[in-house]
């Protein structure tokens, strides 16, 4: 497996519909398959379609993203997503993720010119080859868009995961939370799942759960 970037630059962009980051491309695999679908990275102010595949092994669609060469086409189109949006405003922001759940995250990320309050807690392989977007997020952390930054990295010495990183900064979460934080994740499902249950033991002292969060818009997931 490798992950990897994906952008494409439309023949006719102002033809295609307005589109956000987390909103869905649906891009069509030869062969009559069906479509597969993966979280944008950009919006339409970014004039690119940008989505950050991970290749895996036997798999139809990211195999045949992974071969395409510069000027290639595809067949594809946009869904929108919008129950996968971060609150504006000045309270706080969480976005937690892993491996190419990354993509959408750093959307939001560039798209919060504002500077609101956005942390992200991410996780990956190796820093020396996973590290996606990483020269973006520094920029992003030196002109305040983002926050706070939390990697962690699993095939390493210091082996950890997205999940041990809110874990260590339990109190803070915590704080954040009962200030009126929204908490976004992307990725696996299994990840997601790990992810919930310390967040769920996080807020058990605030007297809340996920559930509560949910119906007031506060927790949202984009799980493959």
């Amino acid at each position: 497996e490798q992950g990897g970037w994906l952008t494409a630059s439309p023949r006719r962009f102002k033809a295609l519909p307005p589109f956000e980051a987390g909103d869905l491309l649906g891009v069509i695999p030869p062969h009559g398959q069906p479509p597969r679908f993966y979280s944008l990275a950009s919006s339409a102010n970014d004039e690119i379609v940008e989505i950050c595949v991970r290749k895996q092994a036997g798999g139809l669609c990211s195999g045949y993203l992974h071969d395409l060469k510069p000027g290639d086409c595809i067949d594809g189109f946009i869904r929108p997503n919008p129950g996968f949006r971060p609150a504006t405003g000045n309270r706080p922001v969480i976005l937690v993720g892993a491996g190419a759940g990354i993509g959408p995250l750093t959307g939001f990320i560039r798209n919060n010119t504002s500077c609101n309050p956005m942390y992200l807690y991410w996780g990956g392989r190796d820093a020396r080859s996973d590290f996606l977007y990483q020269p973006e997020l520094g920029r992003y952390l030196e002109d305040h868009r983002l926050s706070g930054l939390n990697t962690a990295f699993s095939r390493t010495d210091e082996r950890a995961y997205v999940q041990d990183k809110l874990k260590q900064d339990e109190l803070a979460v915590r704080q954040m939370v009962n200030t009126g934080a929204q908490i976004l994740v992307c990725g696996g499902r299994d990840m997601a799942a790990a992810v919930r249950q310390v967040i769920e033991d996080i807020i058990k002292p605030l007297h809340i759960d996920i559930e509560t969060l949910r119906g007031q818009g506060r927790y949202l997931e984009d799980v493959y």
